[in-house]
């Protein structure tokens, strides 16, 4: 047998394996034997001492969306007395407001403000839809899949 012949036929062999394997993926997910999910279910914020200082020294940290639809800006809001303490993860946007109009935050008056509205939230976010955070090893991880009515 020619190198190019045997060339050919372990390229065909590669190919037919990809094919089975594929359609052997396809036929587990749709009979609920595997869960297909694309990335994680909770966002790592960070560090909460790091990100309690950033908050203290420049205000609420604006976290845009990275999934493909780009619908949940957050805000990471630190009103506690210690770094494990006091956050609140909020929507960004004013409720039914676009993407285009992230709130801005005033330090002065310890308010947002919406651009495309006249709309003004306090420093705690009440009238935004929540997000839950947890704290684990001292790391700041936010439910973006259980969004809380405000």
């Amino acid at each position: 047998m020619s190198s190019s012949t045997r060339a050919v036929l372990v390229a065909a062999a590669g190919v037919l394996t990809a094919v089975a394997l594929v359609v052997l993926l396809l036929l587990m997910a749709g009979g609920g034997q595997v869960e297909v999910r694309l990335g994680d279910d909770e966002f790592n914020a960070g560090h909460v001492e790091r990100l309690a200082g950033a908050v203290e020294r420049d205000g609420p940290i604006l976290f845009p969306d990275a999934s493909p639809a780009r619908a949940r800006d957050v805000y990471l809001q630190h009103l506690g007395a210690t770094p494990e303490e006091g956050w609140i993860a909020m929507a960004a946007q004013a409720p039914g407001a676009g993407r285009e109009c992230v709130l801005r935050w005033d330090p002065a008056t310890r308010t947002f403000s919406d651009p495309c509205g006249d709309a003004e939230f306090p420093e705690d976010g009440e009238g935004l839809p929540r997000y839950p955070t947890r704290i684990e090893e001292g790391r700041l991880f936010v439910d973006l899949r259980a969004e809380q009515a405000p």
